[in-house]
């Protein structure tokens, strides 16, 4: 499996004036670049910005060599209501705004010549939030590219069945049958653990790590687990923890009493919007730790992917929290609209991106 960046080389406009586009890079927030003013339709709740509909374009080339491999697209965020076009054909919607999306494209590419994406992003209806948003494509995205028999998009998952002895549960999904390879690596590269065994489409397996390190926010340790499915293969990043919550003692990790030292922080990073550039989202995490915290809330919505992962490496607890309101609205456009008949792939979608 192949990540390739689609980060590069974009152009944006606000809906219905093209003859204004700016050449840009992504990760990219439209709504900290337009105007304020008092007649802002989302008001306090968005510091006052004008909101607009946007229209994200790139042009690009897909390898001939890739025409027999499946490939799909990964938008990790975009706010909101996308609408999806590759080649003047619409590939996929998605509304909610703090979740990303993947969805293959294989059938949709031209391998001879560019092929030309096209996102449509909504925002104009306001007040849709409590809070500043941003607007456009602000999360990364990228091109997967991987075999036609391959390991499921977000296929692998590995959790802590017990910390003494250290044993831990993977899980794979493949879309077609045959034999999958693990390897469990520490931080030196050293094999901890293997299995091999046959998959019919789930895969699932415990293996026990001797000597292990366990993940704590005092020591984040983290051990890798490379996954081989025929000629296709993933690599994840885990830690061996184990959590558990009761009326006497509260919240324990790996058998100890914690308290949670812990801040609510939203999306934004400041002066560059919602703009999840990984260092600034990384900034933000090592600035709490200094500070003293050892856990956040997400308020209120589903985290990006980089700063999942640096709270991984740095040590911090985190509540991801799903949306600010169920089925009563709270702004007159917000989520409460779809979160009835979307919470459930939403919920899958963000436990699938941790």
């Amino acid at each position: 499996m192949k990540k390739i960046s689609l980060n590069d080389n974009w152009k944006y406009y606000r809906m219905n004036e093209e003859g204004q586009s700016k050449n840009i890079f992504l990760p990219h927030d439209a709504m900290i670049h337009e105007n304020r003013s008092l007649d802002s339709a989302g008001g306090v709740n968005i510091s006052w910005f004008q909101a607009y509909d946007y229209v994200y374009e790139k042009a690009f080339f897909v390898q001939k060599e890739y025409s027999d491999k499946a490939i799909f697209l990964e938008f990790e965020g975009v706010y909101s209501c996308a609408e999806i076009l590759l080649n003047n054909k619409k590939v996929f919607s998605h509304d909610y705004g703090y979740l990303g999306f993947t969805f293959e494209i294989t059938s949709y590419l031209d391998y001879e010549s560019e092929n030309k994406l096209r996102v449509i992003v909504r925002n104009s209806d306001q007040p849709n939030s409590r809070w500043y948003t941003g607007a456009g494509i602000y999360r990364p995205v990228f091109l997967i590219v991987t075999e036609k028999e391959h390991i499921d998009i977000n296929g692998v998952t590995i959790k802590t069945v017990s910390i003494s002895p250290a044993i831990v549960e993977v899980t794979v999904k493949t879309n077609a049958e045959g034999e999958v390879s693990l390897f469990l690596t520490d931080d030196e590269e050293q094999m901890v653990s293997s299995f091999s065994g046959v998959s019919s489409g789930c895969f699932r397996v415990e293996l026990e790590v001797d000597n292990a390190k366990l993940w704590s926010p005092e020591a984040p340790y983290l051990y890798r687990c490379r996954v081989d499915f025929k000629n296709d293969s993933a690599l994840v990043t885990f830690g061996i923890r184990m959590i558990q919550c009761d009326s006497h003692h509260g919240f324990c990790l790996n058998g100890e009493r914690i308290i949670l030292r812990g801040a609510c922080i939203h999306h934004d990073n400041g002066l560059l919007g919602a703009c999840a550039f990984d260092y600034a989202e990384e900034r933000k995490i090592r600035i709490l730790k200094e500070s003293g915290y050892n856990a956040i809330r997400s308020a209120h919505n589903p985290c990006s992917k980089a700063l999942l992962d640096a709270c991984d490496r740095l040590g911090m607890l985190v509540l991801d929290e799903y949306v600010d309101m169920w089925y009563i609205h709270k702004t007159r456009y917000d989520y409460a609209s779809y979160v009835e008949s979307h919470y459930k792939q939403d919920l899958k979608a963000m436990i699938d991106k941790d």
